[in-house]
């Protein structure tokens, strides 16, 4: 089995007409920084924390891993990935989102010192479809502690940090069918770029 990347809607169309099968459809959004408004999203709740973004992947990776669990649209992308090593390049800036921006990046630790959710900003380098803007690469709660307004409290700290840094955009990538884009579009988050991922059997 190939996975075929494309952002080509016509290409799409035609890899699942020949039989593919689609697990996933991404888009691309960003928020103008310029015009930004934030919406008002609260406190956070009693006896957790906001802190700046250190390297401790064990805790990392485990926090990350559970906030998708089964039947979440983004399981499956999980599936064979080294979550320690993953999270060990991006904090290192070594993958293609480039270095973590510290000042807008953050993690929320429970009352326990436990990483509860996290949000990373990075530097993205310029190219042919994104002219060199921060970007949030990765940003979860786990799922005990969802529904508390700790993602949007995340999201507001970014998007004030990057206008404090003067920053004209910002971007990320949301799966279709995962609800926390309606919260990026409070922000001003919106679509500019779809990815489509499709399975097909390897050619012979």
């Amino acid at each position: 089995m190939v996975v075929v990347r494309t952002h080509d809607k016509a290409e799409a169309a035609r890899l699942l007409a020949a039989g593919g099968r689609q697990p996933r459809l991404a888009r691309d959004m960003a928020v103008d920084l310029i015009a930004a408004r934030s919406p008002a999203m609260g406190s956070l709740p009693i006896g957790t924390r906001l802190e700046t973004l250190d390297s401790e992947m064990d805790g990392i990776a485990a926090a990350a891993a559970a906030a998708v669990l089964p039947g979440h649209v983004d399981f499956g992308i999980w599936s064979g990935v080294d979550r320690f090593e993953y999270w060990r390049q991006l904090l290192a800036g070594e993958g293609p989102c480039g270095p973590v921006l510290a000042e807008a990046s953050r993690v929320v630790r429970d009352q326990r010192g436990a990483i509860v959710g996290a949000l990373v900003v990075t530097d993205m380098p310029a190219s042919e479809w994104w002219a060199g803007d921060p970007w949030i690469p990765e940003v979860f709660v786990v799922s005990g502690h969802q529904g508390q307004g700790l993602g949007g409290l995340l999201v507001e700290h970014a998007v004030r940090a990057c206008v404090n840094a003067r920053h004209r955009r910002l971007g990320l990538t949301v799966s279709e069918g995962n609800p926390a884009r309606h919260l990026y579009e409070r922000f001003g988050f919106r679509p500019f770029r779809a990815t489509w991922l499709i399975e097909r059997p390897a050619l012979r």
